[in-house]
């Protein structure tokens, strides 16, 4: 299987479009999940995190605590530092 996954501090978002565009395929896989509801008492924030647990274990994916923002800039010295000492 091809994946075609776009590494942004490699390839612009333009080439990663015309790259996509020009292939000849794109391999992808997709799965269909029950529909999900709000319980009772649940908040906002742990809805979002029972969803992303469901999907996570479907596609084999890691669960973690962050957005995906840090990517895209360097995480304060105080931030890192907290981070370290919870795992340590």
């Amino acid at each position: 299987m091809v994946y075609i996954i776009w590494f942004w501090c490699r390839q612009s978002f333009t080439m990663h479009l015309l790259q996509l565009m020009t292939s000849w395929a794109v391999v992808c896989d997709v799965w269909y999940l029950e529909s999900e509801n709000i319980k009772s008492g649940e908040t906002a924030i742990e809805f979002a995190e029972r969803v992303r647990d469901i999907i996570s274990v479907l596609a084999g994916l890691n669960k973690v605590l962050w957005d995906g923002y840090l990517k895209y800039s360097r995480p304060s010295p105080k931030h890192r530092e907290q981070k370290q000492q919870s795992f340590a």
